[in-house]
């Protein structure tokens, strides 16, 4: 499918054409979260949204160019839901592995875990990741973990990672999420799955430190 084909015709900029585009969404997670994927199609998302399978298509030219649309506007609040705790980790004093941890379970929770209409949507996101607009999207949330490393390394006065090194991090750690959530993964679910998250992301940061001995940190 060229991107031309995978892209919204139109912006919704009335209100009117928002709340179109508002019960498309609301449809598509409905039905992946009580029918499954396989009864994702543009004839039943437009049945569900109460709309006509002609305006849904004003708006979008196929099911993939509706997930595309989600997936960007999921992202978009999760980088605000990210700057947001963030800048609460640096206002309340949190210590590094306190940050790190915090931003490892929103992680999970935004493109894994969390309620089973949200997890349903994000193997259907990961499905859809070969295509450079939505490895992109789900990307930038990986790539924010590694600019926040580099802060927390720059205060703590400990030695920056390399960039290489956050790439390895940033991309092993975007890969186990969406191994997991392909998978059905019950590790979505295991305070031992997200502790691995925030060792790795440790490691990377104070190699040598381990939470479990010699320089930890405290939680």
């Amino acid at each position: 499918m060229s991107p031309a084909s995978s892209a919204p015709r139109r912006s919704p900029r009335q209100e009117r054409s928002q709340f179109t585009v508002d019960a498309i969404f609301e449809a598509v997670a409905r039905i992946v979260a009580t029918q499954g994927e396989d009864a994702l199609t543009t004839n039943r998302i437009a049945e569900v949204a109460g709309v006509s399978v002609g305006s849904l298509y004003q708006y979008f030219p196929s099911k993939e160019a509706i997930l595309l649309a989600m997936l960007d506007q999921h992202c978009d609040r999760v980088m605000l839901e990210l700057d947001a705790l963030l800048a609460q980790a640096r206002t309340e004093g949190w210590t590094p592995e306190q940050q790190v941890r915090g931003y490892v379970r929103h992680y999970l929770q935004a493109f894994g875990g969390g309620p089973q209409e949200g997890r349903a949507l994000a193997r259907l996101s990961w499905k859809l990741d070969y295509r450079a607009s939505v490895l992109i999207s789900v990307r930038g949330a990986s790539e924010r973990l590694a600019l926040h490393l580099q802060r927390v390394a720059r205060e703590q006065q400990m030695p920056a990672p390399s960039a290489t090194q956050l790439f390895v991090l940033t991309r092993a750690f975007m890969g186990a999420v969406r191994a997991a959530s392909l998978e059905q993964s019950p590790l979505l679910d295991s305070p031992e799955f997200e502790q691995a998250l925030v060792e790795l992301c440790i490691a990377t940061l104070a190699p040598g430190a381990g939470l479990g001995g010699g320089a930890t940190m405290a939680p």
